[in-house]
């Protein structure tokens, strides 16, 4: 159920991130452009990568190197944890309700299971209902297919063979400077989150479940109502 394991299995095979060039290029038309754009990226980060002979440009530099490393610190937390997806998710759903008394928790838990998602009726702690939303959004068609779909593309980075060639590099360029895109946008977007999950190193890791949560209009945790709560988390369920 944790999508995460899927794309451990095939790094703890290789022991390698890379890009099967002959596997990500036998697709449809579509995964062919979705390449290439990402073979622009990591060409434009490596041009960025000169900036780091030029001693104004130092900063920059020093920018892309903290991204890296986050990229692969999010890579060993996959590893690590192969429940990082749904801990993503889990996170998200704590933030809006953490700061929530027991009593408006379950209200907004009522409303949710009339409105159509399904939570156990009985009565639950505030973690057990965080965790029972979390599932529900985890098992939404919504979020497996969108999940399953990123999670396919990015799988195919990962090669069978030990060896990295200047097109693979690109692309793996390109994977952690959509990465990076993904959490700097969430950073402008959504202060709580991005840093809630870069405490736990998953801001990269971001780039997975990006689509679902950008999907729904960001208000402030700490002044939304009971019932954009309900609304916002039904959106995330269908």
């Amino acid at each position: 159920m944790y999508h995460s394991e899927s794309i451990i299995t095939a790094i703890e095979a290789n022991k390698i991130l890379a890009l099967k060039l002959e596997k990500a290029l036998a697709g449809v038309k579509d995964n062919v452009v979705d390449n290439l754009k990402r073979m622009e990226k990591g060409a434009i980060r490596a041009s960025y990568l000169v900036s780091c002979f030029t001693e104004n440009y130092q900063d920059v530099c020093a920018n892309i190197k903290h991204e890296n490393k986050r990229f692969y610190k999010g890579v060993v937390q996959l590893v690590k944890d192969r429940q990082v997806i749904f801990v993503m998710i889990q996170i998200y759903i704590e933030i809006h309700l953490k700061n929530k008394s027991e009593d408006r928790i379950e209200k907004i838990k009522r409303k949710l299971i009339a409105a159509g998602v399904f939570i156990s009726n009985s009565q639950l702690t505030k973690d057990f209902i965080i965790f029972n939303i979390t599932m529900a959004i985890c098992k939404g068609y919504g979020f497996q297919s969108m999940v399953h779909f990123r999670i396919s593309k990015v799988k195919s980075f990962f090669v069978n063979y030990g060896a990295v060639t200047g097109i693979t590099a690109l692309n793996v360029g390109g994977l952690i400077q959509e990465a990076a895109d993904c959490a700097n946008k969430l950073k402008n977007y959504n202060a709580f989150y991005y840093s809630a999950l870069y405490e736990r190193n998953l801001e990269m890791m971001y780039l997975f479940i990006e689509p679902l949560i950008s999907s729904s209009l960001y208000l402030n945790p700490l002044l939304m109502s009971d019932d954009e709560i309900v609304a916002m988390i039904s959106k995330l369920v269908r």
